[in-house]
């Protein structure tokens, strides 16, 4: 019995030992991320209407004799690389995001830019439900709209008044598109079917041509984002001193909030309003990798696809045969965690 603390406090210090040696060694984090990314895919493939044991996922993959081949690739290999690009689009952008208004609370869907990319894709699918092609762009035009409606109502004269500005501007403009979504889902109701699983986030029957749609602005939203590392990072200073070495701080907020508005519109057109993952993930990202965007972005795309591929294979699994919206799971873990980190912030 006396000798438990003794366990308990060696344990603790290789713990410590651990952390700090990772924290010297960053990438293997991205390895970390990128391995568990790899076990919740050869998860999600082996889940379903007909379970698949994960040893026998590769051989149904590569062998078109395998019953289980045409399956995977007609129904579940489309919709684990729309869970991919979703997570990795919505991480990255709240990356973004949070990093533009200095807020770690901030998020596509809490300021706006998910709200406006919905209204412009329900819109489409309103007055022609046959522009399935247009829809990312669509939404990707209501994205942009949105955050230039939050810019302009958090500017005064010719000067942006700082990032608290841009967040309480969001959420003004978030209850306002969130009210002509329900408008649109109230005067449509005879359409109601094919907005639940909008409204609510969900993967439900996407397939490759999804895939194909948000290939597009989801690759080049993550590229410009990754290149636009070092500006990301010199706005975490101040205004004045990240003005002082030479970044136009006004033009990257406005080119920054486009790059989260692609990157939102490529999700919410194929999946809706899923929330809570760009608040999640790079929250958890920067304890292990520290605010470099260099570093960080890599691991909240890791990181944001995971969890999204996760969420939908329990989406389809918990009360099977139903199917719940990835959406709703996600915000029972992203709700909690929002409080976790007012009250953190609060402190």
């Amino acid at each position: 019995m006396t000798s438990s603390p003794g366990w308990v406090s060696r344990a603790s210090a290789r713990l410590v030992l651990l952390r700090e040696h990772l924290d010297e060694r960053p990438g293997v984090w991205t390895g970390v991320l990128a391995a568990a990314l790899a076990l919740a895919v050869t998860m999600s493939l082996g889940v379903g209407a007909a379970a698949l044991p994960a040893a026998d996922v590769p051989r149904a993959l590569l062998s078109d004799a395998h019953p289980f081949h045409a399956v995977l690739w007609q129904v579940r290999v489309p919709r684990v690389v729309n869970a991919i690009l979703v997570g990795a689009c919505l991480a990255v952008a709240g990356t973004v995001m949070q990093t533009v208004v200095r807020n770690p609370l901030a998020d596509p869907s809490l300021i706006g830019i998910s709200a406006g990319a919905a209204v412009a894709a329900l819109l489409g699918i309103v007055l022609s439900p046959a522009i399935a092609l247009l829809l990312p762009w669509l939404a990707l035009l209501g994205a942009l709209g949105a955050a230039a409606l939050v810019l302009l109502a958090a500017e005064a004269g010719t000067q942006m008044q700082g990032p608290l500005r841009i967040v309480l501007a969001g959420v003004a403009v978030q209850s306002i598109l969130f009210a002509c979504v329900a408008l649109i889902t109230f005067l449509f109701a005879d359409r109601a079917p094919s907005f639940a699983g909008f409204t609510v986030g969900s993967l439900a029957g996407s397939g490759w041509r999804e895939a194909r749609i948000v290939t597009v602005p989801a690759l080049l939203g993550i590229a410009v984002a990754h290149a636009a590392a070092r500006p990301l990072d010199l706005l975490l200073l101040d205004d004045d001193s990240a003005t002082g070495i030479g970044l136009p701080v006004r033009g990257a907020r406005i080119a920054l909030c486009s790059v989260a508005g692609l990157l939102a519109a490529g999700a919410v057109s194929i999946a809706g309003l899923v929330g809570f993952v760009g608040l999640i993930v790079p929250n958890a990202a920067r304890i292990l990798v520290g605010p470099s965007h260099h570093r960080l972005l890599p691991t909240v795309a890791l990181g944001g696809a995971a969890l999204v591929v996760v969420a939908d294979a329990c989406a389809r699994t918990v009360v099977a045969p139903l199917e719940l919206p990835v959406g709703a799971l996600l915000a029972l873990v992203g709700g909690p965690y929002f409080l976790v980190l007012l009250r953190r912030r609060a402190a």
